[in-house]
């Protein structure tokens, strides 16, 4: 009867174990995706979020959806 609760013990202790690697797996691969992405092709290099589709390069921000350009505004000296 002991080394069934012992088998018992190590079975729960190994897929708890298991559950934790695959749960760290999952969150490791949902983090690349995130909601900014760095675009870099050849020059170019920018930056996309992804939940509102605004692109920034160098101080610009456009959004691709509705076409609205930003500057980034400088404080006067």
């Amino acid at each position: 009867m002991d080394t069934i609760k012992t088998l018992a013990d190590v079975l729960f202790k190994i897929a708890l174990i298991v559950a934790v690697v695959a749960f760290l797996r999952i969150y490791d691969q949902k983090k690349d995706i995130g909601r900014f992405a760095y675009v870099s092709t050849g020059e170019l290099e920018y930056v996309v979020d992804t939940t509102t589709g605004v692109i920034y390069q160098g101080g610009f921000s456009m959004n691709h959806l509705t076409g609205e350009e930003r500057t980034q505004v400088k404080p006067g000296k």
